[in-house]
């Protein structure tokens, strides 16, 4: 498996679009100005994938250069319908969603419609939808605890499958799925797409179909945005190293992303686990948390890794888990621009002129550089033929941990990326068990940049290349050995781990 050196969603962040924080963007007034706007964008956002992505050249996952084409068909329609800014980026959204890659996406620049509510959140809870969250002074508004059986005659997922997934989330991911549930009962007008009317809910044994009030969030709406929170993902791992019992020792990771607030953090984080990893692997319990984190830069997670395991054992984790494999990189002028501006503002600064890292994209810069006038503008990094790849997480080792600590890695269903290359190494020591809820998925796209259209109003994220014999298929995902259905706030999920500990 060829391991990347930036290789994450989070480090997208590193280059936003400076431009956007000098002024604000310019919005139409009328329903002819969305609507010119929306398929000027939806025109600028094809032409970006189509000259600065793999995309056009890929012959070996043909669905992403039919949706180029076909999926631009269809967002035309949607933007040629646009009256407002919701109708405007929701049609951006949809073209970019339909790829199907957590590696390819849209995002808002300003305000959506206000969101709004019905009086009540909903979570995802023991296969089903529960209310954890009520309008007490809404005496019709469901009561916590009522499980929600379906709405307008439709199943939960059927509903989120023909209202949210085309436009926002994956229904292919365990973690977006389990969000849909929050995310049904929040209204952000996307058009054609309603919020549900009337649902039928279960409580005390009774059934009784509600009609549901969409209204302004409460003010101040914090309560609500944590009751939101804990029903879809939860917080993020507490960063740092604790411990909460004696011999048990956790380790929070919320993010591997470079960036000028975040580095110090993992510096500090992998000093303290280098300093104190022979103690931890002969405690009780190591506790790997790594909710919320999206990916980032693998140079971070090789290094914790071996802090965590040892130099020696983390190798050959890895490289059990590796297999000959290759990248296609697409060759352009603004991605050649882009490596070149990262190594002078984050690689140098944060690992050094020399080190391995940059080192290596200076290599990339090179390759890049010299393919750019190709016909086809790609360039190969990696072997030259490499066989079909997945399935790897199907092939995770047997037997009993290699040191008397037992290793637990609890995700929340946020790990992918470069969070999920590092899951490759600490599910491949033996022992090791996924707690929580599955890990994300990638597709075979990855090392992406922000890109923000002409209007101002909505930034892509865009992938530059293409994994080749990637070791999982496309969204292939890690699945819990100990799977939680609880609440996910943190005291809920700390309490539960520790007496998974104390049960084991």
């Amino acid at each position: 498996m060829l391991r990347s050196i930036l290789f994450g969603l989070a480090a997208a962040a590193v280059f936003g679009a400076s431009a956007l924080a000098q002024e604000t963007p310019a919005r139409p007034n009328t329903p002819e100005g969305w609507r010119a706007l929306a398929l000027s964008d939806l025109d600028a956002a094809r032409e970006t994938l189509r000259s600065q992505t793999p995309i056009p050249y890929d012959t070996e996952n043909p669905s992403y250069p039919a949706w180029l084409e076909e999926g631009y068909q269809r967002a035309r329609a949607l933007a040629g319908n646009a009256q407002d800014a919701a109708g405007h980026f929701y049609a951006i959204a949809f073209y970019l969603n339909g790829f199907n890659d957590p590696h390819i996406d849209a995002s808002p620049v300003g305000e959506l419609p206000a969101p709004r509510w019905p009086g009540f959140v909903a979570a995802s809870r023991n296969g089903g939808a529960m209310v954890t969250m009520r309008d007490e002074a809404d005496a019709d508004a469901p009561p916590v605890g009522a499980q929600i059986l379906s709405c307008e005659d439709k199943s939960l997922a059927a509903l989120a499958e023909e209202r949210l997934y085309p436009y926002v989330l994956n229904g292919r991911l365990a973690f977006d799925r389990r969000r849909a549930v929050t995310r049904l009962f929040l209204e952000r007008g996307i058009p054609g797409a309603p919020a549900p009317s009337r649902c039928l809910i279960l409580h005390d044994g009774q059934q009784r179909e509600i009609t549901l009030r969409w209204r302004a969030l409460p003010e101040p709406a914090d309560a609500y945005w944590s009751a939101y929170q804990a029903g879809s993902a939860g917080p993020a791992a507490p960063w740092g190293v604790s411990e909460p019992a004696p011999g048990v020792f956790w380790i929070g990771i919320p993010t591997f992303s470079s960036g000028a607030d975040t580095a110090p953090q993992l510096e500090a984080l992998a000093q303290a686990i280098e300093a104190r990893g022979a103690e931890m692997r002969a405690a009780r319990a190591i506790v790997i948390d790594v909710r919320g984190n999206g990916g980032g830069n693998s140079a971070w997670a090789d290094r914790i890794a071996a802090g965590i395991f040892g130099e020696r054992l983390a190798r050959r984790a890895r490289n059990a888990s590796s297999g000959r494999s290759a990248t296609d990189w697409r060759a352009s002028p603004e991605n050649v621009a882009y490596w070149e501006n990262w190594i002078e503002t984050v690689g140098i600064p944060e690992f050094g002129a020399n080190s391995e890292g940059v080192r290596q994209l200076r290599g990339v810069v090179r390759g890049l550089s010299r393919a750019v006038d190709r016909d086809p503008p790609i360039w190969r990094q990696g072997w030259r033929f490499v066989p079909r790849g997945g399935g790897l997480t199907q092939r995770r080792p047997q037997g009993d941990s290699p040191f008397p600590a037992r290793v637990y890695m609890l995700s929340n269903g946020t790990c992918g990326s470069s969070c999920l290359n590092f899951a490759d190494t600490v599910l491949f020591v033996p022992g090791v068990k996924l707690i929580g809820s599955a890990t994300s998925g990638d597709g075979p796209y990855m090392e992406v940049r922000e890109v923000t259209l002409p209007s101002g109003l909505v930034t892509l994220t865009i992938p530059q290349k293409v994994w080749r014999g990637m070791g999982r298929g496309s969204l292939e995902a890690y699945e819990p050995d100990v799977a939680y259905d609880g609440a996910w706030d943190d005291a809920s999920v700390r309490a539960w781990v520790m007496e998974l500990i104390a049960a084991q």
